[in-house]
């Protein structure tokens, strides 16, 4: 199944916190602009080239001109790393410590069970990611994924001795307040590590656009088993304490046609319409195992609960059943909306606010997706709509670079 193996990390020979960040894709102009400033050899520069279409080839020099004066240097082993993020989680107001393992990853084609999406990709996004990767060379991030523990991998990680490589602190830091690199680069353990993954399937949790970019640059420029088919990720035990995944609400320009009594004629034949006070709206959505959406406008908020799943051809219930897949694919078009413009966020407070502010009309606060809803939708071949998961923190950019011929 899963095919992993040891790699020789390209690595910032200093890390420092002025030269990680944010990946790629949680980074607007404004954030990429303050990064850049931070630091003349952040991680951004590389991630994110200025320009236009010139900036790829921009991002190959540069690459190598960091190279050349020995601020990234490329490991002399190769090595699994083991990769330890400190916290702060919003849902439970706690510390939590997440633990997974950089590896490269042989791509498959999503049609082989190997490697399991759960949610769609847009051309322009992977054409951007392609052009990068082709002019470099270089996967300049890693992606995230999901295994599930084994007997096999608690055998072959127990006991091993880690070398402590990289650290940096700090509550300004992006994606955690603590990151820990260490390696392992002990030849019969490192062989026992890849061999623990041979049954493994893994599921990604971020990053399908680099993945797919990487399935496809190694189709175009490699073969079978050659470096160009492999990828670096991160790869997460399913069972980790650590694992955390945000809601992420609507927000919404617009009101549903008519009054809110329409509304409630429109869908009272399929939902439950408990109205309740904004400020508690979150309190009383938990009170029903994920099953209740919040609907939010100036005058006021309900509950909106499925009275029942009917099963739909083609589609597990997994996914029937998942709020954000009930909201676009049922509450929404029987509120009348027609593809109204929306945004979104991780903070029901912000949501909210927007709404009382005027800055917006209407908010859809959602619960956080369970894992195993993503397990079994993926499982099953199907896709959960767009932002339904944000894994929280991401993966720190700026530890770890991989040249596809090291």
């Amino acid at each position: 199944m899963a095919i992993v193996r040891a790699f020789r990390a390209t690595r910032f020979a200093r890390l420092i916190p002025e030269v990680v960040a944010p990946p790629y894709d949680v980074i607007d102009e404004p954030l990429r602009a303050e990064l850049a400033e931070r630091n003349p050899y952040n991680i951004v520069h590389l991630t994110l080239p200025q320009g236009d279409d010139d900036r790829y080839q921009h991002a190959a020099r540069l690459l190598q001109h960091w190279l050349a004066e020995g601020v990234l240097r490329q490991d002399t082993e190769p090595a699994i790393y083991r990769y330890t993020q400190r916290f702060f989680d919003p849902l439970t107001n706690t510390h939590r410590t997440r633990t997974g393992y950089f590896v490269l990853l042989h791509t498959e084609p999503y049609e082989k069970g190997v490697v399991l999406p759960h949610e769609q990709t847009f051309p322009g996004v992977k054409e951007d990611r392609f052009r990068l990767l082709q002019a470099t060379r270089t996967h300049m991030e890693t992606i995230f994924g999901l295994f599930e523990n084994t007997p096999a991998f608690q055998e072959a990680i127990a006991d091993l001795l880690w070398e402590p490589i990289a650290q940096i602190d700090g509550d300004d830091l992006p994606e955690g307040n603590a990151h820990r690199l260490e390696r392992l680069t002990n030849p019969m353990a490192v062989a026992r590590f890849e061999r623990a993954f041979e049954d493994a399937r893994v599921w990604i949790a971020d990053g399908h656009h680099r993945y797919e970019t990487a399935l496809r640059f190694g189709q175009v420029y490699g073969t079978d088993g050659s470096p160009e088919r492999f990828l670096p990720i991160l790869l997460v035990p399913l069972d980790d304490p650590g694992l955390v995944i945000l809601p992420t609400h609507r927000v919404l320009t617009e009101l549903p046609p008519g009054a809110p009594d329409d509304w409630r004629a429109r869908l009272s034949a399929e939902f439950e319409l408990t109205p309740v006070a904004t400020d508690s709206v979150v309190e009383q959505m938990t009170r029903y195992n994920g099953e209740a959406i919040g609907f939010v406008w100036r005058e006021g908020a309900w509950l909106i609960r499925p009275k029942a799943y009917p099963p739909v051809a083609g589609q597990p219930d997994a996914l029937t059943r998942l709020d954000s897949w009930v909201l676009h694919e049922r509450v929404m078009p029987a509120l009348g909306y027609r593809e109204p413009s929306k945004t979104y966020t991780r903070s029901a407070a912000e949501a909210i606010d927007a709404v009382r502010s005027g800055r917006a009309q209407a908010a859809f606060l959602l619960n956080p997706p369970p894992l195993r809803a993503l397990q079994q939708i993926a499982s099953a071949g199907a896709k959960m709509p767009h932002k339904s998961t944000y894994f929280h923190p991401k993966v720190l950019s700026g530890l770890i670079l991989w040249q596809v011929k090291a």
